[in-house]
């Protein structure tokens, strides 16, 4: 899909990208990452053509980018950046449409197009008449998500898109990419400084140094294979891949305390009971996470016995996902004092459910071995 042929940039004797040999897979999610000044945001620009490269070629889709007119190639190329650049002036519903009105769609589609993707983030259609100001940083974000998939943009280019949120709304739409991008398999190009985040998101990791690429790998063979010491102290030795572990899958037990919303409040009550644990995860006919409720939740009610749980105000919750890592989120767990938290699959049905002592004895088989 992208294809990086022995291209260099320079400015003037300063070489920023040296030769890069470079091949991204369509369909894959692909991280940049390096230390501040490696090149990898001059990577990601010189795609679209904001900027030109001294010497080499740039493929996208076979097609040489330096014989494609810039504006054609930018309106079928999906960009997200830190500062998100929604226009303060218009409503959401016309950021998200900028691109589409550029290309001449008539009002029914645009509108039908903007429907469908505030539900891909879980929106409620009420956010489109509002304007920029009216949202939170992290649906902002979103919003400039929707805008760069607007028109189906067969390549996204993301640029640190989620550097300047506060670490619960960050993990939530690092989740939320993870969700979409198993759904809607688009060619994303991903920099990051954060580690964590390129190993819990990326389908491949390309770690820079110096305008050059000192190894890409998935995750797995980058923990478990560093090229050289560059590699291992950029990793940090804490991450590497230590055989067991490692994701949540690997850690998550099968014995899921879990309740249909329609369950009546004094059979919930019995389960908990019965399973003793101070609540349920509440899910749909399909298994679909719905949230959480709490012993203390339906105590406070005062609702009827027999009214149904979905009544009562279901708590939304941020679920484990089954590749997320292991470590992640027993942090999460330990920093928001959480016991069990369920796991999710890509389409949010619950598969599982992880508790810090699961992972701890997961850990103590690393240290210690399976003595059973």
């Amino acid at each position: 899909m992208v294809h990086f042929v022995n291209v260099t940039m320079a400015y003037g004797s300063h070489i920023v990208i040296d030769k890069l040999n470079l091949h991204v897979e369509e369909g894959q999610l692909v991280v940049l990452i390096g230390p501040s000044g490696c090149g990898k945001t001059t990577t990601l620009q010189l795609i679209n053509r904001l900027i030109k490269p001294t010497e080499g070629d740039i493929l996208v889709n076979r097609q040489n980018i330096k014989n494609v007119d810039p504006v054609e190639l930018r309106r079928k190329v999906g960009y997200v950046i830190q500062e998100i650049g929604l226009f303060p002036h218009m409503t959401i519903k016309q950021n998200i449409e900028i691109v589409p009105r550029l290309l001449g769609w008539d009002e029914e589609r645009k509108a039908a197009r903007t429907e469908e993707l505030i539900q891909l983030v879980n929106l409620d259609r009420k956010y489109l008449k509002r304007y920029p100001s009216e949202l939170s940083g992290g649906q902002q974000q979103r919003i400039g998500l929707l805008r760069a998939l607007a028109v189906e943009p067969p390549i996204i280019l993301m640029d640190e898109p989620f550097g300047a949120l506060d670490p619960i709304t960050r993990e939530s739409l690092q989740n939320e990419i993870v969700a979409l991008q198993k759904r809607l398999k688009k060619t994303i190009v991903f920099v990051t400084h954060d580690m964590d985040e390129a190993i819990k998101i990326a389908d491949r990791i390309v770690l820079m140094k110096d305008g050059k690429i000192v190894q890409a790998a998935a995750s797995k063979e980058l923990l478990s294979n560093p090229a050289n010491e560059f590699v291992e102290q950029f990793i940090g030795r804490h991450r590497l891949y230590s055989g067991k572990a490692d994701t949540v899958a690997d850690v998550m037990s099968d014995e899921i305390v879990c309740a249909e919303k329609t369950l009546s409040l004094i059979e919930a009550v019995a389960l908990m009971r019965h399973k003793k644990v101070p609540g349920l995860f509440v899910i749909d006919d399909t298994k679909k996470l719905q949230g959480k409720v709490s012993i203390e939740q339906i105590r406070k009610s005062e609702l009827s016995e027999q009214d149904a749980l979905e009544t009562i105000g279901i708590e939304q919750i941020c679920p484990a996902f089954e590749n997320q890592s292991a470590r992640e989120v027993f942090d999460r767990m330990e920093a928001e004092k959480i016991d069990a938290l369920p796991v999710v699959d890509e389409a949010n049905t619950v598969i599982g459910v992880v508790t810090r002592s699961s992972i701890v004895r997961s850990l103590a088989e690393v240290v210690w071995g399976n003595q059973s």
